[in-house]
């Protein structure tokens, strides 16, 4: 479906794209390649590489949807802004996705010149290049609104800014308010259509929003976004305190398969959607303790996220209903160095809990315990 705004492509000065482009949607505008530009032509160092979203992305002429076609491009092909977009933006679905974009001049691998559809393409977020801030933005409000679209670039300017422990524990709480907020929006704005090659290809939306990745959820019948603990990590590391290099380690202990945040943590495995086993007597339930308790010792920062980890491991030692993954000796023997080592994140009613729910583990059947699925067995 196309929607045309506007009439023709401007070629105006450096100065003037910068106020068009500031307009926000349906008014950008192209350098004069007399001048200086965003991304000039001869100066191929500042040139700014896009990535095609789509297969069959078309390159033409001319901007719009009526310009000659020249080109076809697959998902993943590389592009080449040459410092050019259109005066006019064109409402496009592509993928159950409505953008509302400019055609942005480009140079194919292969030396060919053209337009493409903004919407077409993902790119490296980078501030300083004004082209990709500004086509950002435009897309975050086509995509979640002005309003939202404002609390993303707020977020994403905090989080860059963020130079302490302090301040990247107050950036990762409100990237989690942030996050319960943007995932409501999704199925208002995404219509999956069935079929591989429909797929939305949201990496722009990693890009603009950093530390939070989109996933297909559901069996892929649905996006969700989810923490990717290495962003945070590799952050947290260019800050002053330890406290936050603390507990981004201890997020990728519990979330260590691919370092982005799941539905299940990895003391579970799912084999089904309706099917989770724990995996006590795998360790990550000990290991999580150790590190939290030593972090917690030096400082109560991230005291509130601990505890909720902690909520989550107890309940999946002593959920009655719980199936385990691993057999008796494994889990008996992760509840003895727990027991033993005494960690001070636990209370003294939670470690007799413990020392209880091990008894009841040396009696499985008893208890209505089932063990040892990782062989297809059950004690």
């Amino acid at each position: 479906m196309f929607k045309q705004i506007g009439l023709q492509t401007f070629h105006l000065p450096a100065f003037a794209i910068l106020v068009l482009l500031s307009a926000g949607c349906g008014r950008d505008a192209e350098p004069d390649s007399s001048g200086p530009t965003i991304g000039n032509v001869d100066a191929p160092a500042r040139r700014t590489p896009l990535i095609s979203n789509i297969n069959h992305l078309r390159v033409r002429e001319t901007p719009g949807p009526d310009g000659k076609i020249i080109a076809t491009l697959s998902e993943g092909d590389t592009l080449f802004d040459l410092g050019e977009v259109s005066a006019f933006t064109t409402e496009v679905s592509l993928r159950g996705i409505r953008f509302n974009e400019p055609w942005i001049k480009v140079r194919t691998q292969d030396s060919l010149s053209g337009w493409v559809f903004g919407g077409g393409v993902n790119f490296q977020m980078k501030d300083e290049v004004e082209l990709t801030r500004r086509l950002m933005k435009m897309r975050l409000q086509t995509f979640f609104g002005d309003s939202l679209a404002q609390d993303i670039l707020d977020y994403r300017g905090g989080f860059q800014r963020a130079s302490s422990s302090s301040s990247l524990a107050a950036m990762y709480r409100e990237g989690r308010k942030l996050r319960d907020t943007l995932v409501q929006v999704f199925d208002k704005r995404i219509t999956l259509l069935q079929g591989p090659d429909q797929i939305p290809n949201l990496g722009w939306m990693k890009e603009a929003i950093p530390g939070l990745t989109p996933q297909r959820v559901a069996e892929g019948t649905a996006f969700y976004l989810f923490f990717d603990y290495t962003q945070w990590l590799e952050k947290s590391r260019k800050t002053s305190g330890a406290e936050d290099n603390q507990f981004f380690d201890a997020c990728l202990t519990a979330y260590g398969l691919d370092s982005v945040e799941y539905f299940l943590p990895d003391w579970c495995i799912a084999v089904s959607e309706e099917t989770v086993y724990s995996e006590l007597g795998k360790g990550v339930h000990r290991n999580m303790l150790e590190k939290m308790t030593k972090a917690l010792a030096a400082s109560a920062l991230f005291e509130p996220e601990y505890m909720e980890f902690k909520t989550r491991l107890l309940d999946d030692i002593s959920g009655l209903t719980l199936s385990y993954w691993n057999d008796q000796a494994a889990i008996l023997a992760e509840l003895d160095a727990i027991i033993l080592a005494d960690f001070g994140i636990l209370t003294s009613t939670e470690k007799a809990s413990l020392k209880a729910r091990r008894k009841q583990f040396e009696q499985p059947a008893a208890n209505g315990i089932k063990l040892n699925f990782r062989n297809g067995l059950e004690q």
